[in-house]
Order: C-alpha cells, then sequence, then structure tokens
C-alpha cells in the first residue's frame, strides 16, 4: 500500500486542502461532495480525525508553515465558529500561511467569524452565484437575494475591519432569459471585491439540474456570452489570469495558481484529492472517497485511493493545467517529463497563445480553446 503521508516532499513548499462537505441544502447544479444537515456529533467526529490528521502533516513539516493554505465545501460556514477556528489555528500551528481562504456562502457569514479574518484567514471567497432572483431561484440555492444582499453586506465589513482579500463567485450561461451583464455590473456597483470567479454553468451528470434538462445557450452563443462578460470585467480593472478567474493588481488567488502551475498539493477530509512530489520526482494522485460514514469511523489516514503517474500521464495534466492559465505552459519541464520537444511548427501554429520566456501562454481566445489545443500538442508528444 502506498503510504500517503511518506510521497509528499516536505522540504518543498507544500499547499493543504480542506474538504468540508457539509451544507444547510444542496443546489440544483452541485456536483461536489456534499452532505445537507449533518448532525452535531458527526461534525464532531469529522472535527477529531481532521485534526488528528492536520497534527501529523505539521509534524512533518518540521516547523515550516504551509505556503497556502484553503478550506472549503460543501459549505464550512456550516461547522460554526468555533470548530472552523479549531481547524484554522491548527493549520497555523507552524505560522500563518502566506494565503489562507476560506470559503463561505452568504447566509453562513455572521460577525461570530470575524476574529478568524484577524487571526488566521487572510482571504473569504464567497458563492453568490447571482445578483437576480429568478438565477437563484433556478439554480436552487439557499439563500435568496435578500439573504444574499445581507452576507455581501456584511463581508464588506469584515474587509473593512480585517483587510482581508474578498473573491465572489458567479455563474453565467443560464438560458436566453438571463442577462449576464447586469448580474456582473450589479455585484462590481456595489460590492467592491479582489476577485472574481465567473463560471459558464455545465449540466453535471446526477444533479437536479441535469435531470431538469434546461435549455442552455449553445457553443457560439456561449463564446459571446463569454466574451461580453470578460471584457466587461477587463475594462473595470480585473486581470483575467485563468479560464473563469479575474483579480485586480496582485490578488491572484495564489492557492489556484499553485494548482494551475501543478505544484504539490495535500487534500484532508471525505471527497479531497491530492498531487505528491515525492523527493525522487515521481508523482502520485490520492483522492478520499465521497464519504463521510467511512472517514468519522475510520482511522487517521486510512481510506485513501491512490495512483501512480507515469511521467507522461503527469505531462498531460501538465499542459492541460498551463494552457487555461495566463502563467502559460513550462515547455522545458513538459520536455524533462516526456524526454521530446514539441516542434516549432506547431507552436507557430498555435493560435491564441504566445511563446514568451520558455512558455506557452494562452491569450483570451486561447483561454476559449484551450482544452482542444493541449489534446493537439499531447498528440504530438505521443
Amino acid at each position: 500500500m502506498m503510504s500517503f503521508l511518506d510521497s509528499f516532499s516536505y522540504s518543498n513548499d507544500l499547499s493543504l486542502y480542506i474538504h468540508v462537505p457539509f451544507c444547510i441544502s444542496k443546489c440544483a447544479y452541485c456536483a461536489f461532495y456534499s452532505v445537507p444537515r449533518c448532525s452535531q456529533l458527526v461534525m464532531d467526529l469529522y472535527l477529531e480525525r481532521l485534526l488528528s490528521e492536520i497534527t501529523e502533516v505539521n509534524r512533518r513539516m518540521a516547523g515550516k508553515a504551509y505556503e497556502t493554505a484553503f478550506i472549503g465545501g460543501g459549505n464550512p460556514g456550516c461547522l460554526g465558529p468555533e470548530r472552523l477556528g479549531k481547524i484554522a489555528k491548527a493549520v497555523c500551528e507552524n505560522g500563518r500561511p502566506k494565503e489562507f481562504s476560506v470559503e463561505m456562502n452568504p447566509e453562513s457569514l455572521t460577525p461570530e467569524f470575524f476574529p478568524l479574518f484577524k487571526d488566521c484567514f487572510t482571504r473569504l471567497s464567497m458563492g453568490v452565484q447571482s445578483m437576480d432572483q429568478k438565477a437563484l431561484s433556478f439554480l436552487g440555492r439557499n439563500a435568496d437575494l435578500e439573504k444574499t444582499r445581507s452576507g455581501l453586506a456584511l463581508s464588506q465589513l469584515l474587509k473593512a475591519e480585517t483587510e482581508c482579500s474578498l473573491s465572489y463567485d458567479l455563474i453565467t450561461c443560464l438560458g436566453s432569459w438571463h442577462d449576464e451583464l447586469s448580474d456582473i455590473k450589479a455585484i462590481l456597483s456595489e460590492f467592491p471585491s479582489d476577485h472574481l470567479s465567473v463560471y459558464a454553468l455545465t449540466l453535471e451528470e446526477g444533479t437536479p439540474l441535469y435531470q431538469r434538462k434546461p435549455e442552455l445557450p449553445d457553443s457560439d452563443q456561449q463564446y459571446e456570452i463569454l466574451k461580453n462578460v470578460w471584457n466587461h470585467l477587463q475594462a473595470q480593472g480585473y486581470e483575467h489570469y485563468e479560464v473563469s478567474n479575474f483579480a485586480k493588481p496582485g490578488k491572484r488567488c495564489i492557492h489556484n495558481c499553485r494548482y494551475w502551475g501543478y505544484q504539490q498539493y495535500l487534500g484532508l477530509g471525505p471527497g479531497a484529492a491530492s498531487t505528491a512530489f515525492s523527493e525522487g520526482g515521481n508523482v502520485t494522485r490520492f483522492s478520499y472517497p465521497h464519504d463521510i460514514e467511512s472517514y468519522i469511523s475510520g482511522k487517521a489516514f486510512e481510506g485513501f485511493e491512490y495512483e501512480s503517474l507515469s511521467s507522461f500521464e503527469a505531462a498531460e495534466e501538465l499542459v492541460f493545467m498551463g494552457l487555461r492559465y495566463k502563467d502559460g505552459l513550462d515547455l522545458a519541464r513538459l520536455e524533462r517529463l516526456t524526454g521530446k520537444r514539441i516542434c516549432d511548427a506547431i507552436l507557430r501554429e498555435s493560435e491564441g497563445y504566445y511563446l514568451q520566456d520558455g512558455k506557452l501562454v494562452p491569450d483570451d481566445e486561447g483561454l476559449m480553446l484551450c482544452d482542444a489545443q493541449a489534446c493537439t500538442i499531447i498528440d504530438a508528444l505521443s
């Protein structure tokens, strides 16, 4: 059995992801692992195992702080300030990470969470999704527009008091009835933020929205919607640095940049994934099953599933990550993994991309075509 803890290089920078699977109610579009309306006992047992795992990873870090940390979900706000505070303080045992993000839905943020942003968290990522009541109902959101606006107003107060960074998530491409630009303009005018994540709605199999099969924009319509949204955000001073992510200068999400840059990260909690880079250069992908019951009944670090990646499989992941991110695909790193060099003809013909400092970097047109371009490069290396 592959050892989870022995697979990481602790001498190199390490990012930590913690998955909190609890939520008040599951949104109609959501395919992430979450468990609505869990008991207090289940949350306590989850916390007990999680803290034991964080403590052991901290010991392996030998006094070194995590480069970044991110608590996602689900809705981590469901844990309440006391439980969430215990997790945050455990993560900061070796020092506060350079960036420490936590996700929270608008209806869950309360002033009781504010002290955690003074001492631990540096960044709040709030799942807003829309400023339109019809859209919120369509998406099956737990919070209506009134609760959403209240949570947004409170997040603005949080930033004023603690100087934390704010990021808001929005969903576009809902249908011909939805005005995406109006949605974007509403949040920009009333609730300024450092960062926006703007996702095109996809129908994930097994979700209630998938079962309803609503009529969504086709690929050409989606292209026009996204282009308009992207252009508007850039005109408002946001850097478009990843397919779905926009940041004011210096406010990129460092944790996600490390993920897109194919750096190692360690994931804890049911449903969490990890990518481990050993001292010898081996790449291993770990994941914990989507099963809260096995997590709370098992022992620390038991139950992880793993897959050892070949150099070519790691190269494939590097390509897909690099071409959706404005830092680009590191061609020298790709050559080290595959032993092959991409021919100049393919690089010259890569529409929507340009060469800069040894990297193939996408422009906005390239971000629209990133998956197709990734397949072209991988085929050339095969």
